[in-house]
């Protein structure tokens, strides 16, 4: 009679590892893909920034180009006040 439970001890070992090893690969893949997907996320969000900051360039221009037409008025209430 020959014993195979040594023999069946390293399959079973190696099949743990083998399912370890593809969990693990399969959790990282995952990873990879949410990691690609933040960074097309933040390129976005950094194209739509650069855009607020040059529209509020304008505005500031603008409203400055308005100050520097004349004085302020002054805050008095109208007259039939």
């Amino acid at each position: 009679m020959t014993d195979h439970a040594p023999e069946q001890a390293t399959d079973q070992a190696t099949d743990d590892v083998t399912e370890r090893l593809d969990t693990l690969e399969a959790h990282i893949a995952h990873q990879d893909k949410m990691l690609q997907e933040l960074s097309e996320v933040m390129n976005d969000q950094r194209a739509e920034f650069d855009l607020i900051k040059a529209r509020l360039a304008q505005f500031l221009d603008r409203i400055h180009a308005v100050e520097a037409q004349g004085p302020a008025p002054e805050n008095r209430p109208p007259p039939h006040w």
